[in-house]
């Protein structure tokens, strides 16, 4: 190649490098997108059945709700209604929408699609509208009012925070069609709508432009998969994602001190527990389990604590009771002589006292009158961190009084299935609530037991129990007005289940995650100061991100990876400048060398 030449490209390099500077000092074209790390799958993206946490993220981003909750405090608040009076005697309330509404994809969202979803709700019994809609039904007199009216008197009302759904395109779907549908069309009313699903890798949400709280500032969410927990801190900690949920114990210390980086401990009332087939569903479990003595004698043979510290690095705290609402009011005390406290001598008395005793001395007990050995089937969920260490102590306490258990790894989905028939003796796995009791407390009612071997869609009731005492007390507390007569009400229910021990509460779980400080800011605790910033009731944190401003930046000092490339992996604008100024200075040192070569040319 010729100076000539050389010089022709080089100049050409660094307009096109110039232009590049240019835009991106002017960040056109870039787009903002927010990286969540996190290792389990979603359920299903249909808010009628999905069952899992994740699920709820998508929905709380994808669909409004007539009312909201406030970050702070779960004080109902406006949303698709931005006001509402209720009747004299409380039975009838009317809410006026926002003006304007619209769905993402540009169709008028009025008070028919509430009426729709209500009302279909209802009639149909979904899932997870159930418990809040059994008793409403929804008329819609104009475009913008919604009349709600309750056959009987509801504590939970105003607050209407099921998610609605656009008529124009759920209402074309027929009663079995509807349960199955997949939830992918991606119409919805939130601050983000579902973009992209890739099953075991990411989904993918992006920017309602329609959003009536306003177009939010970052443009796409994305939710990373991780099979390993701690690949998923090592992205964290180099900038490959921006936040990750379900941090494992073991990690949270180290980057509760990494600079740049905030690890949060959000308490919201989640628990994990271990759950014992009560034998009411579609199939009875090990029959030893259907008997309470051997129940109560498990309950005895765990230790909480020694869970929490081993288990969890310290990171959970004990309680008797389930806890149904973030709110802690709502769980009662378990008197002492009501506990099943930790005492391996105990469990065993009951065992014994039952007549199931060890006749041929395997270390394994078998049933009255010999037999059938006590050995029961442990699901383990192959998408927990705690799961398999809890089940290896689990395991060993039972042991050591004569119960022997073989472990069977599940995912999630293939759990979930086994719970819908009823056909498990035992597992682990743990429930976020929502602020009023209603649902939690719903899903262990006799209706709630997987009862069609055809649809086996009821999920919630794991602990496969039937109890008419607890349906007339959860009845009784579901209109009640009076709150402190309600909490007492809701308080007896979880004491007698308690005392049925087909569910031991093994720890409240906070949510540890982390996130990093160096490209979005805004993140916001629900509820304040104590709880999550994802995965929370409403999760406001998204609507609310924007990206951290240069000065911002350069004040934390941190994002030396992010100060070398853009949002989609190219280059930065300081980047781009710094290679303008090599080739201006290539340019420099051709033009030398061009004169340098005339010069020679000249004396020749």
């Amino acid at each position: 190649m010729s100076a000539r030449r050389l010089l022709v490209g080089l100049l050409a390099a660094v307009a096109i490098l110039t232009l590049a500077a240019g835009a991106a000092a002017q960040g056109t074209g870039e787009r903002l997108i927010l990286t969540v790390g996190l290792d389990n799958d979603v359920d299903s993206l249909n808010p009628l059945v999905g069952v899992e946490v994740p699920d709820y993220e998508v929905w709380n981003l994808h669909y409004a709700t007539l009312t909201d909750k406030a970050a702070e405090d779960f004080e109902t608040i406006p949303g698709l209604a931005e006001s509402w009076e209720g009747s004299d005697d409380g039975l009838t309330w009317t809410y006026t929408l926002r003006e304007g509404l619209l769905w993402s994809d540009g169709e008028p969202l009025t008070s028919e699609d509430v009426a729709f979803t209500i009302n279909r709700a209802r009639e149909e019994g979904w899932l997870n509208y159930d418990s809040t809609v059994a008793n409403i039904t929804a008329s819609a007199p104009d475009e913008r009012t919604v009349v709600l009216e309750s056959s009987v008197p509801d504590p939970k009302l105003p607050t209407m925070d099921v998610y609605i759904l656009p008529e124009h395109v759920w209402g074309e779907l027929g009663p079995r069609e509807i349960t199955r549908y997949d939830g992918l069309d991606g119409v919805g009313s939130g601050p983000f709508t579902i973009a992209e699903l890739r099953r075991g890798e990411f989904w993918r949400l992006e920017a309602n432009e329609n959003y009536w709280g306003g177009r939010p500032a970052i443009d796409e969410v994305v939710f990373r998969l991780f099979n390993n927990a701690d690949a998923m801190v090592a992205a964290l900690q180099t900038g490959e994602i921006d936040a990750a949920h379900y941090v494992p114990e073991s990690s949270f210390a180290e980057l509760a001190e990494t600079e740049g980086i905030v690890a949060v401990e959000g308490q919201q009332g989640g628990f994990d527990e271990l759950a014992i087939n009560g034998g009411d569903g579609l199939k009875e479990p090990h029959p030893a389990l259907m008997d309470l003595a051997v129940r109560q004698a498990i309950a005895h043979a765990i230790d909480e604590q020694t869970i929490i510290d081993r288990v969890l690095e310290g990171l959970g705290s004990p309680s008797e009771a389930m806890s149904p609402s973030a709110d802690p009011e709502w769980t009662p005390e378990i008197p002492e002589e009501e506990r099943f406290d930790f005492d391996l001598d105990r469990a065993r008395e009951l065992l014994d006292e039952g007549g199931y005793l060890d006749t041929d001395g395997d270390g394994v007990r078998e049933m009255p009158g010999g037999g059938r050995p006590l050995d029961f089937v442990y699901a383990v969920r192959t998408e927990s961190q705690s799961a398999p260490g809890v089940a290896e102590f689990v395991s060993g306490w039972l042991s050591e009084i004569g119960i022997a258990t073989t472990q069977q790894p599940m995912n999630d989905t293939r759990l979930t299935e086994v719970i819908g028939r009823g056909d498990y003796d035992m597992f682990q796995w743990g429930w976020v609530p929502f602020v009023d009791p209603d649902p939690m407390l719903s899903y262990f009612t006799c209706d709630q037991v997987s009862a069609d071997p055809d649809e086996p869609t009821n999920y919630y009731n794991d602990a496969n129990l039937c109890d008419p005492e607890y349906d007339r007390l959860y009845e009784e507390q579901k209109v009640e007005l009076d709150k402190e007569r309600r909490v007492e009400i809701v308080h007896e229910m979880l004491r007698r289940f308690y005392s049925q021990a087909v569910y031991h509460i093994l720890y409240l779980s906070p949510d540890l995650q982390a996130y990093r400080t160096d490209r979005f800011e805004g993140w916001v605790r629900q509820p304040a100061d104590v709880g999550p910033v994802m995965f929370s009731n409403s999760s406001p944190s998204y609507a609310l991100l924007r990206p951290v401003s240069e000065e911002d930046e350069a004040a934390e000092g941190g994002g030396e990876a992010a100060a070398a490339t853009d949002d989609d992996g190219g280059m930065s604008t300081g980047t781009l400048v710094a290679l303008v100024a090599l080739a201006l200075l290539a340019v420099a040192a051709a033009v030398w060398v061009l004169r340098r070569r005339r010069t020679v040319d000249e004396r020749d």
